[in-house]
Protein backbone atom coordinates (compact mmCIF):
# COMPACT_ATOMS: atom_id res chain seq x y z
CA UNK A 1 0.00 0.00 0.00
CA UNK A 2 2.81 2.53 0.98
CA UNK A 3 4.35 1.54 -2.69
CA UNK A 4 1.50 2.38 -4.61
CA UNK A 5 0.85 6.09 -2.42
CA UNK A 6 4.38 6.93 -2.73
CA UNK A 7 4.27 5.55 -6.94
CA UNK A 8 1.24 8.18 -7.17
CA UNK A 9 2.61 10.88 -4.94
CA UNK A 10 5.85 10.89 -7.52
CA UNK A 11 3.44 11.32 -10.42
CA UNK A 12 1.55 14.65 -9.33
CA UNK A 13 5.30 16.26 -8.48
CA UNK A 14 6.31 15.05 -12.04
CA UNK A 15 3.24 15.93 -13.68
CA UNK A 16 3.36 19.62 -11.42
CA UNK A 17 6.78 20.49 -12.82
CA UNK A 18 6.04 19.56 -16.24
CA UNK A 19 3.01 21.98 -15.54
CA UNK A 20 5.48 24.48 -14.54
CA UNK A 21 7.66 24.62 -16.83
CA UNK A 22 5.85 24.46 -20.37
CA UNK A 23 2.80 26.78 -20.01
CA UNK A 24 -0.99 25.53 -21.00
CA UNK A 25 -2.92 26.52 -24.19
CA UNK A 26 -5.94 28.68 -23.17
CA UNK A 27 -8.95 27.14 -23.61
CA UNK A 28 -10.14 27.91 -27.16
CA UNK A 29 -13.09 29.85 -25.66
CA UNK A 30 -10.97 31.92 -23.23
CA UNK A 31 -10.12 34.98 -25.23
CA UNK A 32 -6.13 36.29 -25.63
CA UNK A 33 -4.53 38.96 -23.76
CA UNK A 34 -2.72 41.16 -25.24
CA UNK A 35 1.68 40.96 -24.92
CA UNK A 36 1.67 43.71 -22.62
CA UNK A 37 -0.42 41.87 -19.85
CA UNK A 38 0.75 38.65 -20.44
CA UNK A 39 3.08 38.86 -17.53
CA UNK A 40 2.24 39.66 -13.86
CA UNK A 41 4.50 42.42 -13.29
CA UNK A 42 5.31 43.65 -9.51
CA UNK A 43 5.52 47.04 -8.12
CA UNK A 44 8.98 48.95 -8.92
CA UNK A 45 9.33 47.13 -12.46
CA UNK A 46 10.17 43.57 -10.89
CA UNK A 47 8.95 40.53 -13.19
CA UNK A 48 7.24 38.28 -10.77
CA UNK A 49 9.78 36.02 -9.46
CA UNK A 50 12.97 37.31 -10.70
CA UNK A 51 16.07 38.41 -8.15
CA UNK A 52 17.70 41.80 -7.89
CA UNK A 53 19.78 43.39 -5.83
CA UNK A 54 16.54 44.82 -4.15
CA UNK A 55 16.25 41.76 -2.31
CA UNK A 56 19.56 40.73 -2.04
CA UNK A 57 19.15 40.82 1.62
CA UNK A 58 16.50 37.70 1.79
CA UNK A 59 18.79 35.29 0.16
CA UNK A 60 21.19 32.59 1.53
CA UNK A 61 24.96 33.54 1.26
CA UNK A 62 26.61 32.40 -1.74
CA UNK A 63 23.55 33.09 -4.05
CA UNK A 64 24.41 34.02 -7.17
CA UNK A 65 23.81 37.39 -8.27
CA UNK A 66 21.38 38.33 -11.64
CA UNK A 67 21.45 40.15 -13.99
CA UNK A 68 19.48 43.57 -14.12
CA UNK A 69 16.81 43.84 -16.86
CA UNK A 70 19.18 43.59 -20.33
CA UNK A 71 21.99 43.25 -18.59
CA UNK A 72 23.85 40.13 -18.90
CA UNK A 73 25.10 37.94 -15.76
CA UNK A 74 28.37 38.39 -13.35
CA UNK A 75 30.48 35.39 -14.30
CA UNK A 76 32.76 34.71 -12.05
CA UNK A 77 36.44 33.18 -12.85
CA UNK A 78 37.56 30.01 -12.40
CA UNK A 79 38.13 29.25 -8.98
CA UNK A 80 36.37 33.01 -7.85
CA UNK A 81 33.46 33.48 -5.83
CA UNK A 82 30.54 34.89 -7.77
CA UNK A 83 30.98 38.73 -8.02
CA UNK A 84 28.52 40.66 -5.84
CA UNK A 85 26.20 43.09 -7.05
CA UNK A 86 25.62 46.91 -5.90
CA UNK A 87 22.47 48.19 -5.83
CA UNK A 88 20.70 48.02 -8.69
CA UNK A 89 22.25 44.65 -9.41
CA UNK A 90 25.48 45.07 -11.56
CA UNK A 91 29.04 45.04 -9.91
CA UNK A 92 30.10 48.22 -8.45
CA UNK A 93 32.41 50.43 -11.22
CA UNK A 94 31.86 48.18 -14.07
CA UNK A 95 28.57 48.71 -15.69
CA UNK A 96 28.33 52.62 -15.40
CA UNK A 97 29.58 54.35 -18.94
CA UNK A 98 31.74 57.05 -18.88
CA UNK A 99 30.71 59.57 -19.34
CA UNK A 100 27.31 59.30 -17.26
CA UNK A 101 24.48 59.66 -19.47
CA UNK A 102 21.78 61.90 -18.72
CA UNK A 103 19.62 59.24 -16.87
CA UNK A 104 21.67 57.33 -14.67
CA UNK A 105 21.25 53.62 -15.15
CA UNK A 106 20.60 52.07 -11.56
CA UNK A 107 22.41 49.58 -11.96
CA UNK A 108 25.73 51.38 -11.87
CA UNK A 109 26.75 51.53 -8.04
CA UNK A 110 28.71 54.31 -6.75
CA UNK A 111 30.57 57.52 -8.79
CA UNK A 112 32.79 57.92 -9.68
CA UNK A 113 34.52 54.61 -11.92
CA UNK A 114 37.68 55.60 -10.99
CA UNK A 115 39.73 54.69 -8.28
CA UNK A 116 42.88 56.76 -8.49
CA UNK A 117 43.45 60.49 -9.72
CA UNK A 118 45.66 63.14 -10.10
CA UNK A 119 45.19 67.13 -11.01
CA UNK A 120 46.97 69.68 -11.89
CA UNK A 121 45.12 73.85 -11.69
CA UNK A 122 46.60 76.70 -12.44
CA UNK A 123 45.55 79.69 -10.10
CA UNK A 124 44.82 83.27 -10.74
CA UNK A 125 44.64 84.52 -7.26
CA UNK A 126 44.30 88.04 -5.60
CA UNK A 127 45.25 88.32 -2.32
CA UNK A 128 44.30 91.07 0.53
CA UNK A 129 47.40 92.29 1.02
CA UNK A 130 49.37 94.28 3.75
CA UNK A 131 48.97 98.28 4.86
CA UNK A 132 51.81 99.87 4.70
CA UNK A 133 52.04 103.24 7.12
CA UNK A 134 53.03 107.06 5.46
CA UNK A 135 56.57 106.38 4.88
CA UNK A 136 58.06 108.49 2.28
CA UNK A 137 56.99 112.42 1.71
CA UNK A 138 58.30 115.30 -0.62
CA UNK A 139 57.67 119.06 -0.52
CA UNK A 140 58.17 121.94 -3.46
CA UNK A 141 57.69 124.94 -0.27
CA UNK A 142 60.92 124.60 1.25
CA UNK A 143 58.70 122.67 4.32
CA UNK A 144 60.26 119.81 6.49
CA UNK A 145 58.69 116.69 5.20
CA UNK A 146 56.69 116.34 7.98
CA UNK A 147 53.15 114.98 8.10
CA UNK A 148 51.65 118.38 7.72
CA UNK A 149 49.73 120.79 5.06
CA UNK A 150 51.49 121.63 2.48
CA UNK A 151 54.03 118.64 2.04
CA UNK A 152 53.23 115.80 -0.30
CA UNK A 153 52.53 112.06 0.63
CA UNK A 154 54.78 110.03 -2.00
CA UNK A 155 53.96 106.37 -0.87
CA UNK A 156 52.76 104.34 2.12
CA UNK A 157 49.32 104.79 3.57
CA UNK A 158 48.39 101.76 1.25
CA UNK A 159 48.15 98.35 0.59
CA UNK A 160 50.30 96.85 -0.97
CA UNK A 161 50.88 92.89 -2.41
CA UNK A 162 47.33 92.66 -3.02
CA UNK A 163 47.87 92.26 -6.85
CA UNK A 164 46.27 89.02 -8.91
CA UNK A 165 49.39 86.13 -9.47
CA UNK A 166 49.97 83.15 -10.61
CA UNK A 167 49.96 79.75 -8.51
CA UNK A 168 49.17 75.85 -8.93
CA UNK A 169 47.53 73.81 -7.09
CA UNK A 170 48.14 69.68 -7.64
CA UNK A 171 45.82 67.18 -5.85
CA UNK A 172 45.85 63.87 -5.82
CA UNK A 173 43.88 60.51 -4.59
CA UNK A 174 42.90 57.02 -4.07
CA UNK A 175 39.52 55.24 -3.02
CA UNK A 176 39.94 52.15 -1.25
CA UNK A 177 38.17 49.44 -2.32
CA UNK A 178 35.66 48.71 -5.47
CA UNK A 179 32.73 50.54 -3.48
CA UNK A 180 34.79 53.50 -3.60
CA UNK A 181 33.25 54.49 0.00
CA UNK A 182 36.56 55.49 2.11
CA UNK A 183 39.30 57.08 0.36
CA UNK A 184 42.69 59.60 0.57
CA UNK A 185 43.83 62.51 -1.14
CA UNK A 186 46.38 65.12 -0.28
CA UNK A 187 47.16 68.89 -1.97
CA UNK A 188 49.95 71.16 -2.45
CA UNK A 189 49.04 74.83 -3.40
CA UNK A 190 51.82 77.28 -4.34
CA UNK A 191 51.42 80.75 -5.36
CA UNK A 192 53.61 83.49 -6.67
CA UNK A 193 55.77 85.43 -4.84
CA UNK A 194 54.58 89.57 -4.93
CA UNK A 195 57.40 92.15 -4.60
CA UNK A 196 56.87 95.90 -5.25
CA UNK A 197 57.47 99.02 -4.08
CA UNK A 198 58.98 102.13 -5.00
CA UNK A 199 62.38 104.22 -5.52
CA UNK A 200 62.45 108.26 -4.69
CA UNK A 201 65.78 110.22 -5.42
CA UNK A 202 66.13 113.64 -5.24
CA UNK A 203 69.59 114.85 -6.39
CA UNK A 204 70.23 117.96 -4.03
CA UNK A 205 70.12 120.36 -6.86
CA UNK A 206 68.52 123.79 -6.35
CA UNK A 207 65.28 124.13 -7.75
CA UNK A 208 64.27 119.96 -6.93
CA UNK A 209 61.91 118.46 -3.94
CA UNK A 210 63.01 118.05 -0.68
CA UNK A 211 62.23 114.37 -0.25
CA UNK A 212 61.72 113.18 3.14
CA UNK A 213 60.88 109.90 5.35
CA UNK A 214 57.60 111.43 7.98
CA UNK A 215 57.75 110.16 11.47
CA UNK A 216 56.10 111.18 14.73
CA UNK A 217 58.42 113.01 16.88
CA UNK A 218 58.31 111.34 20.75
CA UNK A 219 60.46 113.64 22.72
CA UNK A 220 58.63 117.29 21.11
CA UNK A 221 55.43 115.63 20.44
CA UNK A 222 54.82 116.91 16.73
CA UNK A 223 55.36 115.62 13.46
CA UNK A 224 59.06 115.30 12.18
CA UNK A 225 61.04 113.77 9.20
CA UNK A 226 64.21 112.33 8.49
CA UNK A 227 65.92 114.33 5.39
CA UNK A 228 66.60 112.01 2.32
CA UNK A 229 67.48 115.03 -0.37
CA UNK A 230 67.62 118.44 0.29
CA UNK A 231 68.06 120.95 -2.76
CA UNK A 232 71.78 122.96 -2.27
CA UNK A 233 73.53 119.99 0.24
CA UNK A 234 72.28 116.47 0.33
CA UNK A 235 71.20 113.81 -2.17
CA UNK A 236 69.76 110.88 -1.32
CA UNK A 237 67.49 108.20 -2.60
CA UNK A 238 64.52 106.10 -0.16
CA UNK A 239 63.59 102.72 -1.32
CA UNK A 240 60.06 100.69 -0.30
CA UNK A 241 60.06 97.15 -1.14
CA UNK A 242 57.06 94.85 0.26
CA UNK A 243 57.22 91.04 -0.43
CA UNK A 244 54.62 88.31 0.62
CA UNK A 245 54.69 84.89 -0.18
CA UNK A 246 51.96 81.94 0.22
CA UNK A 247 52.10 78.20 0.15
CA UNK A 248 50.23 75.52 1.84
CA UNK A 249 49.92 71.72 1.83
CA UNK A 250 47.64 68.48 3.41
CA UNK A 251 45.55 65.45 3.72
CA UNK A 252 42.04 64.65 4.09
CA UNK A 253 40.14 61.08 4.66
CA UNK A 254 37.58 61.26 2.51
CA UNK A 255 34.47 59.30 3.57
CA UNK A 256 31.35 58.84 1.69
CA UNK A 257 27.61 59.98 2.84
CA UNK A 258 25.43 59.00 -0.17
CA UNK A 259 26.45 58.71 -3.94
CA UNK A 260 24.38 57.49 -6.99
CA UNK A 261 25.74 56.50 -10.27
CA UNK A 262 26.66 60.31 -11.54
CA UNK A 263 27.08 61.62 -8.15
CA UNK A 264 28.40 61.41 -4.61
CA UNK A 265 28.73 63.58 -1.38
CA UNK A 266 31.42 62.78 0.50
CA UNK A 267 32.99 64.23 4.42
CA UNK A 268 36.06 64.88 4.47
CA UNK A 269 38.38 65.20 7.04
CA UNK A 270 42.32 65.59 7.77
CA UNK A 271 45.15 67.92 8.06
CA UNK A 272 45.89 71.51 6.81
CA UNK A 273 49.23 73.35 6.64
CA UNK A 274 49.50 77.14 5.28
CA UNK A 275 52.48 79.48 5.82
CA UNK A 276 52.69 83.48 4.67
CA UNK A 277 55.29 85.36 5.05
CA UNK A 278 56.19 89.15 4.43
CA UNK A 279 58.82 91.72 3.94
CA UNK A 280 59.50 95.31 4.59
CA UNK A 281 62.60 97.04 3.94
CA UNK A 282 63.41 100.44 3.74
CA UNK A 283 66.87 101.86 2.40
CA UNK A 284 68.24 105.26 2.38
CA UNK A 285 71.17 106.26 0.14
CA UNK A 286 72.53 109.70 1.30
CA UNK A 287 75.34 111.79 0.06
CA UNK A 288 76.24 115.21 1.42
CA UNK A 289 76.98 117.66 -1.71
CA UNK A 290 78.37 120.94 0.62
CA UNK A 291 79.47 121.08 4.20
CA UNK A 292 76.05 120.69 6.49
CA UNK A 293 74.67 122.82 9.19
CA UNK A 294 75.32 120.00 11.18
CA UNK A 295 79.27 120.45 10.17
CA UNK A 296 79.37 117.58 7.89
CA UNK A 297 81.80 117.69 4.74
CA UNK A 298 80.92 117.16 1.37
CA UNK A 299 81.02 113.72 0.19
CA UNK A 300 79.75 112.36 3.62
CA UNK A 301 77.34 108.94 3.10
CA UNK A 302 75.02 107.25 4.95
CA UNK A 303 73.14 104.05 3.86
CA UNK A 304 70.64 103.19 6.62
CA UNK A 305 67.97 100.45 6.43
CA UNK A 306 64.89 99.16 8.14
CA UNK A 307 63.53 95.86 8.15
CA UNK A 308 60.17 94.13 8.99
CA UNK A 309 59.96 90.45 8.78
CA UNK A 310 56.78 88.27 9.68
CA UNK A 311 56.20 84.15 9.23
CA UNK A 312 52.64 82.94 9.37
CA UNK A 313 52.74 79.18 10.30
CA UNK A 314 49.03 77.19 10.79
CA UNK A 315 48.88 73.48 11.32
CA UNK A 316 45.11 72.52 12.34
CA UNK A 317 42.58 69.67 11.83
CA UNK A 318 40.00 69.93 8.89
CA UNK A 319 36.43 69.20 8.63
CA UNK A 320 34.12 69.53 5.51
CA UNK A 321 31.76 68.49 2.84
CA UNK A 322 32.70 67.84 -0.88
CA UNK A 323 30.24 66.81 -3.61
CA UNK A 324 31.04 66.26 -7.39
CA UNK A 325 27.83 65.38 -10.13
CA UNK A 326 28.13 64.29 -13.85
CA UNK A 327 25.44 65.50 -16.14
CA UNK A 328 26.77 63.33 -19.19
CA UNK A 329 30.17 64.92 -20.35
CA UNK A 330 29.57 67.90 -17.59
CA UNK A 331 30.93 67.54 -14.34
CA UNK A 332 29.70 69.84 -11.47
CA UNK A 333 31.75 70.15 -7.95
CA UNK A 334 31.77 71.89 -4.61
CA UNK A 335 33.93 72.07 -1.62
CA UNK A 336 33.59 73.85 1.70
CA UNK A 337 35.05 72.94 4.65
CA UNK A 338 37.14 74.81 7.73
CA UNK A 339 40.76 74.10 9.86
CA UNK A 340 40.91 74.96 13.28
CA UNK A 341 43.97 75.11 14.83
CA UNK A 342 47.44 77.03 15.92
CA UNK A 343 49.02 80.08 14.30
CA UNK A 344 52.54 80.19 15.12
CA UNK A 345 53.71 83.85 14.17
CA UNK A 346 57.12 84.73 14.15
CA UNK A 347 58.16 89.00 13.52
CA UNK A 348 61.50 89.83 13.16
CA UNK A 349 63.10 93.71 12.97
CA UNK A 350 66.48 94.54 12.21
CA UNK A 351 68.09 97.79 11.30
CA UNK A 352 71.34 99.20 10.68
CA UNK A 353 72.92 102.65 9.40
CA UNK A 354 76.71 102.75 7.97
CA UNK A 355 78.63 105.92 8.08
CA UNK A 356 81.28 106.80 6.18
CA UNK A 357 83.38 109.85 5.81
CA UNK A 358 84.75 111.14 2.61
CA UNK A 359 87.99 108.54 2.57
CA UNK A 360 87.70 107.04 5.73
CA UNK A 361 86.76 104.08 6.98
CA UNK A 362 82.87 102.87 7.40
CA UNK A 363 81.06 102.72 10.60
CA UNK A 364 78.15 100.92 11.30
CA UNK A 365 75.58 101.69 14.21
CA UNK A 366 72.32 99.52 15.67
CA UNK A 367 69.25 101.05 13.70
CA UNK A 368 68.02 102.71 11.48
CA UNK A 369 64.97 105.20 11.54
CA UNK A 370 62.21 103.01 12.70
CA UNK A 371 64.10 100.56 14.23
CA UNK A 372 65.80 101.19 17.28
CA UNK A 373 67.07 99.22 20.21
CA UNK A 374 63.56 99.88 21.57
CA UNK A 375 61.80 97.24 18.89
CA UNK A 376 64.50 95.41 17.17
CA UNK A 377 64.64 91.68 17.97
CA UNK A 378 62.64 88.53 17.64
CA UNK A 379 59.19 87.92 18.68
CA UNK A 380 56.81 85.12 18.52
CA UNK A 381 53.64 84.09 20.00
CA UNK A 382 50.72 81.22 19.38
CA UNK A 383 47.48 82.17 18.69
CA UNK A 384 43.90 80.15 17.89
CA UNK A 385 42.85 80.49 14.32
CA UNK A 386 40.57 79.88 11.69
CA UNK A 387 41.13 78.61 7.63
CA UNK A 388 37.84 78.43 6.00
CA UNK A 389 38.29 77.23 2.43
CA UNK A 390 35.68 77.32 -0.88
CA UNK A 391 36.06 75.86 -4.13
CA UNK A 392 33.40 75.31 -7.25
CA UNK A 393 34.35 73.71 -10.35
CA UNK A 394 32.89 73.29 -13.80
CA UNK A 395 34.56 70.27 -15.96
CA UNK A 396 34.05 68.50 -19.13
CA UNK A 397 35.09 65.24 -19.41
CA UNK A 398 36.70 64.64 -22.56
CA UNK A 399 37.45 61.11 -22.48
CA UNK A 400 36.97 58.54 -19.92
CA UNK A 401 40.15 59.44 -18.27
CA UNK A 402 40.54 63.06 -18.95
CA UNK A 403 38.87 66.21 -17.77
CA UNK A 404 39.27 69.56 -18.31
CA UNK A 405 37.98 72.35 -15.55
CA UNK A 406 37.83 75.69 -14.36
CA UNK A 407 36.85 77.23 -11.19
CA UNK A 408 36.57 79.10 -8.47
CA UNK A 409 38.67 78.84 -4.86
CA UNK A 410 38.84 81.25 -1.65
CA UNK A 411 41.14 81.23 1.45
CA UNK A 412 40.90 82.76 4.65
CA UNK A 413 43.74 83.02 7.50
CA UNK A 414 42.46 84.81 10.61
CA UNK A 415 45.15 85.54 13.20
CA UNK A 416 48.25 86.92 11.17
CA UNK A 417 50.78 89.07 11.57
CA UNK A 418 51.95 91.34 8.73
CA UNK A 419 54.99 93.18 8.44
CA UNK A 420 53.21 96.40 7.37
CA UNK A 421 51.08 96.35 10.66
CA UNK A 422 54.78 96.08 13.14
CA UNK A 423 55.60 99.74 11.92
CA UNK A 424 55.87 101.96 14.46
CA UNK A 425 55.93 105.71 13.11
CA UNK A 426 56.82 107.44 16.99
CA UNK A 427 61.01 107.66 17.16
CA UNK A 428 62.98 109.54 19.92
CA UNK A 429 65.37 110.70 17.99
CA UNK A 430 68.20 110.26 20.64
CA UNK A 431 68.19 107.19 19.84
CA UNK A 432 69.08 107.56 16.24
CA UNK A 433 72.41 106.08 16.10
CA UNK A 434 74.67 106.97 16.90
CA UNK A 435 72.51 107.66 20.51
CA UNK A 436 73.10 111.23 22.17
CA UNK A 437 72.76 109.61 25.18
CA UNK A 438 69.87 112.08 26.79
CA UNK A 439 67.32 109.72 26.92
CA UNK A 440 63.88 109.78 26.13
CA UNK A 441 60.98 107.02 25.99
CA UNK A 442 61.71 103.78 24.32
CA UNK A 443 59.91 104.13 20.65
CA UNK A 444 59.69 102.68 18.37
CA UNK A 445 58.45 100.05 20.56
CA UNK A 446 56.82 96.63 19.33
CA UNK A 447 53.53 95.26 20.07
CA UNK A 448 51.71 92.04 18.31
CA UNK A 449 49.38 93.56 15.75
CA UNK A 450 47.42 91.02 14.13
CA UNK A 451 44.89 91.01 11.46
CA UNK A 452 43.49 88.65 8.76
CA UNK A 453 44.47 87.15 5.49
CA UNK A 454 42.41 86.13 2.39
CA UNK A 455 43.31 85.02 -1.19
CA UNK A 456 40.61 84.44 -3.78
CA UNK A 457 39.92 83.90 -7.98
CA UNK A 458 39.57 81.83 -10.84
CA UNK A 459 41.73 78.81 -11.85
CA UNK A 460 41.72 76.17 -14.45
CA UNK A 461 42.85 72.87 -14.64
CA UNK A 462 43.16 69.00 -15.82
CA UNK A 463 42.93 65.99 -13.98
CA UNK A 464 43.47 62.22 -14.90
CA UNK A 465 41.46 59.53 -13.52
CA UNK A 466 41.90 55.93 -13.67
Amino acid sequence: MLVRKLGLLSFFLGAGAANAQAPSAAPAAYPSHPAAVQQRVMPGGYPQGAHSGRYSEYLPAGYPAQAAPGQPAPVAAPGQPAPVAAPGGAPCGEACPQPCPEVCPTACGCYPNSRVWASAEWLYLATSGQALPPLVTASTTGGTGALVPGNTLVYGNQRVNNEFRNGLLVNAGIWFGDDRRFGLEGNFLYLGDSSEGVAVSGSGAPGTPLIARPFFNAVTGLPDSQLVAVPGSLAGTVTVTGQNSFIGGGFNFLHNLCCSPCGRLDLIYGYQYFNLSDDVTITEDLLTTTTTPGGLPAGFRFQIRDNFQTDNSFNGGVIGLAAERQFGAIVLGARAAVALGNMNQVVTIQGTTIATPPGGAPTTGVGGLLTQTSNIGRYEQNEFAVAPMIGLKLGVQVTKHVMVFGGYNFIYLSNVARAGDQIDLRVNPNLIPPPNGLGGPAVPAFAFRTTDFWAQGVSAGLRLSY
